[in-house]
């Protein structure tokens, strides 16, 4: 039993420590190498990378071609016509430079076993030692070991870890079009819009000096998690993460010491110094079987250790630094920010005590990708970055412009090589050489290629001196061969010239739009010997049919342009209106007809007279045009026949109601109040207001006939078009009345008063804006046997209302009084009565001015009424039911309240007007 439990907690511990292995092999950059008995098997990564490979620049970026994007085509559309838009696509963002994939981001997977991220924590304990306890913490974790106090942060830099570099994404911003990108992607340049090629220096850049960045942070921290194989030399300092299990079960991280030993646990010191890491496990084997027996060990590699070299010469920042163990000369430029660039990329030495061990070109590495010569740096190395040596630019219509270091390189065929060669679009004919001579001057010299011979053939005997400068100008981008298409047509662009080629050749098919205009086309020639243009006319539908006259033969960089028929000739029209359902005009279509045209139209309405329309129908008679009216039977002509004429362009169709026909706003008058059957009414064309009181039954026996209201929908919109006038009269007469008063008011009271009073009027006339106007027509109705045959009884018309309401029993006072209220009215009683009961008008009151608003609608006031010397018989009118009594204010006091008054009466017109009482300046 006791065996079976230690076999479940080794296998445990095997599991937990081969899968943490296997995270630190892929995901934390660390060696391992398993071991189990007496045969050990080194492991070694799939890859190895010491530094980050910057993602390809716009010039070596693979090309990816735009396709025309999908769109539906309509009928008479025409096709685009332009240059696919080709853009050169760089997949993956670019890394940051001297920069690996931070730790503990992938998994790895050793002998099958699951792979668990590198940034936990394995403890175990060793037999026989009660409370020992070894923590194994992976490269990036950041906690301490289990019972210490201390902070992650702080436990990290007493480890001497530095923090892992975050990575930040930036901004993409777009790119400078390559010289691919704009060869492939421009539209095609025509003779005729031609222009200079552009003249003059471009600016170069030096090769190789971008890929080093000195703004990145110290690359130790990346550096320190770097993979190491099977091959790596054990050193001073570094750490190692030995598992044991079986008889004896712990895990450790042991140092080696300045001696080039470890220490194991009731074992001792060993030597591993100089061992390499597959070595190792066989090493600590072989010492541990002297005192246990069936037992398994793993061993990891933890932090390296870090050696000190020594950079020199023209570097960003010269001086010593810490590097890992496994860094070499490119890890080690990276740290000192790279070469300036007035040092050497082709001949940088590695000195080791006092030798040059290696000379490293870093071309190798930047053209090839080749780091065969980029060795492992010892402790003490000293890295040495001479001055530039020769130099040779090339520019223009190369596959890679820049400055290029020589080492080797004698001929022109060795700089296009370092360039990457000459575009398509490099016109081999002409190749300028700015060279300096005799340290006295520069002079040019221009080279043209054998034709016949490659361009490596022809240049490889073309030598070159420090300073060089090669420009491949550009070939004539002049589209040549092509006969352009444009204008109303299918498919409009460039079509390849052919010997004999005529119009026809670009017209026929299904090239043409449909409606293009036949009768004129042009084509545009540049004629020699300077290619001025000229427009040459040809008949489409003439040359169409093959006539030599029209179908002209084609020549080099020819336009030929076809016309819609909207741009070159008036669009006919005809025109419909009265009785159909969307009167209006519509184009005129060759042998359209009147039914055709009433068919647009929505065909006629019910209420139209198809016996008699009339076609006007306008003829131009030489120098005059004349007008002639058609008749037309609608009825013959829907039916079709002879009676169906074609119509011209211009030509007016008028469709005539039926005699006597109504619309629905015209047949329908509405009673209501006390009616026997009040409601909406149908009437006839003549019928008079008692007949359709009849039809309702008369009047009811609760209808007060002094409070009869009659509206008509005419007399309203006239109304209100008046009332809307007064009421903006009124307006400029307050603003002008506020201004005066400003001006000449004699004290501070006056014009405080003054301004109460407008604001007043100013509320009134907002009111009075949102009410509408009643189209109120005065009657007085008794019954309706009187109102037979007399002169109330009007003739009606569509919209007319009669409300007939019952005896409100009172009669209302308003205005400057004690107590505006409502008076039960009681028989013969007359205004004086009535204002006595209201407590009579206040001292604000004009008196002059106290008029009555009859139930009627009519209007009495004392200037109506008869007088005999100092006595008015308005004071004695009885009043009825329904009458309102208004007492207006005083306003005779100073010349601007005599204005005030005349605002305040019109008010109260147009009060009245929209049927609302109001007081005088209330």
């Amino acid at each position: 039993m006791k065996k079976i439990l230690l076999f479940a907690a080794a296998l445990f511990l095997l599991t937990v420590t081969t899968s943490y292995s296997a995270s630190l092999y892929d995901s934390t950059s660390q060696g391992t190498t398993y071991y189990s008995g007496t045969s050990a098997t080194a492991t070694a990564p799939a890859t190895s990378s010491y530094f980050t490979i910057p993602a390809p620049t716009d010039q070596n970026a693979a090309t990816s071609y735009s396709q025309y994007p999908s769109q539906q085509q309509t009928t008479g559309q025409a096709q685009p016509y332009a240059q696919p838009n080709l853009q050169m696509q760089t997949y993956g963002a670019k890394p940051i430079f001297g920069q690996v994939q931070p730790a503990g981001q992938n998994t790895g997977t050793v002998r099958g076993q699951s792979s668990v991220p590198g940034q936990g924590s394995v403890q175990g304990t060793v037999p026989g030692q009660p409370g020992a306890q070894y923590g194994l913490q992976g490269q990036n974790s950041n906690q301490p070991p289990a019972g210490s106090n201390k902070q992650p942060q702080q436990y990290d830099q007493e480890q001497g870890r530095q923090p892992l570099p975050q990575l930040v994404q930036q901004p993409v911003v777009p790119a400078e079009p390559s010289a691919l990108e704009k060869a492939m992607g421009e539209a095609p340049v025509t003779a005729e819009n031609s222009l200079s090629q552009p003249y003059g220096g471009t600016t170069l850049n030096q090769f190789g000096y971008n890929f080093f960045r000195p703004e990145t942070n110290d690359p130790l921290s990346a550096q320190m998690d770097i993979p190491v194989g099977p091959d790596y030399v054990v050193g001073p300092g570094d750490r190692l993460l030995v598992t044991l299990w079986g008889s004896i079960d712990g895990t450790w991280e042991l140092e080696v010491n300045r001696s080039g030993e470890i220490v194991l646990p009731k074992v001792g010191a060993v030597k591993v110094a100089g061992q390499t890491f597959g070595q190792v496990p066989g090493v600590l084997k072989n010492t541990l079987a002297r005192i246990f027996k069936d037992f398994h060990v793993n061993v990891n590699m933890g932090r390296l250790r870090v050696i000190k070299v020594y950079i020199v010469g023209e570097v960003a920042a010269p001086g010593e630094y810490n590097v890992s163990s496994l860094s070499t000369i490119i890890n080690a430029l990276a740290a000192a920010g790279g070469p300036t660039k007035n040092g050497s990329l082709r001949n940088i030495k590695i000195n080791r005590n006092g030798n040059v061990v290696e000379t490293v070109d870093l071309y190798d590495f930047f053209l090839k990708g080749d780091q065969g010569k980029a060795i492992r740096l010892q402790p003490g190395d000293t890295v040495l970055v001479p001055v530039i040596g020769k130099v040779a630019g090339v520019a223009g219509n190369v596959r890679r412009p820049g400055i290029y270091e020589l080492k080797g390189e004698s001929s022109l065929k060795d700089l296009l090589g370092l360039c990457g060669g000459i575009n398509s679009t490099g016109y081999l004919q002409r190749l300028q050489m700015y060279r300096v001579q005799a340290h006295d001057k520069k002079m040019v010299t221009e080279i043209s290629l054998e034709p016949g011979k490659s361009v490596e053939e022809a240049t490889a005997s073309i030598k070159l001196q420090d300073l060089d400068l090669v420009k491949v100008l550009s070939i004539d981008t002049v589209l040549r061969g092509y006969a352009r298409l444009e204008g109303h047509v299918l498919r409009p662009g460039d079509y390849a010239l052919k010997p004999g080629m005529r119009v026809s050749s670009l017209l026929k098919g299904d090239n043409l739009l449909p409606e293009y205009h036949a009768a004129a086309g042009q084509i545009t020639r540049l004629f020699p010997p300077d290619l001025h243009p000229e427009i040459v006319f040809f008949n489409v539908t003439r040359a169409l049919n093959g006539e030599p006259d029209y179908d002209l033969e084609l020549k080099e960089f020819d336009r030929v342009k076809i016309f819609s028929r909207t741009e070159m000739e008036e669009v006919p029209f005809v025109q419909v209106s009265g009785e159909v359902l969307r009167p209006g005009q519509y184009r005129y279509l060759e042998n359209m007809t009147v039914r055709d045209l009433l068919m647009q139209a929505g065909n006629v309405k019910l209420s139209a007279y198809l016996k008699n329309a009339e076609i006007v129908r306008v003829k131009r008679a030489e120098s005059r045009v004349v007008s002639i009216v058609l008749p037309v039977d609608l009825e013959a002509a829907l039916k079709g026949g002879d009676a169906n004429i074609k119509l011209q362009p211009l030509d007016e169709l008028t469709v005539r109601r039926i005699p006597n026909w109504a619309d629905a706003t015209d047949r329908y008058v509405t009673l209501s109040g006390e009616f026997v059957f009040p409601g909406t009414y149908p009437i006839y064309k003549g019928e008079r207001l008692s007949s359709v009181i009849a039809r309702a039954g008369g009047f009811s026996n609760l209808a007060y006939m002094k409070g009869a209201k009659f509206t008509r929908e005419n007399v309203r919109k006239l109304q209100q078009q008046r009332m809307d006038e007064a009421l903006q009269k009124a307006q400029e007469d307050i603003i002008h009345l506020q201004t005066n008063m400003a001006q000449t008011a004699a004290s501070a009271e006056e014009v405080s008063a003054a301004k109460t009073t407008l604001d007043g009027l100013t509320r009134s006339v907002e009111i009075l804006k949102t009410k509408k106007a009643e189209g109120r027509v005065l009657m007085e109705v008794a019954s309706l046997d009187e109102l037979k045959g007399g002169p109330y009884d009007l003739e009606l018309q569509g919209g007319d209302q009669l409300t007939v309401p019952s005896d409100p029993g009172g009669v209302n006072v308003i205005g400057n009084v004690y107590n505006q209220s409502t008076v039960v009215s009681q028989q013969g009683r007359d205004v004086d009565w009535y204002l006595q009961q209201v407590g009579g008008p206040t001292g604000d009151a004009d008196t002059s001015e106290i008029y009555v608003v009859k139930v009627s609608g009519t209007v009495v006031s004392q200037a109506n009424s008869g007088k005999f010397l100092f006595y008015n018989s308005f004071w004695g009118k009885s009043l009825d039911s329904g009458d309102t009594i208004i007492v207006p204010r005083q306003y005779e006091k100073t010349a601007w309240l005599r204005t005030v008054k005349e605002i305040t009466q019109i008010l109260g017109n147009i009060a009245m007007t929209a049927g609302v009482a109001i007081a005088a300046g209330k």
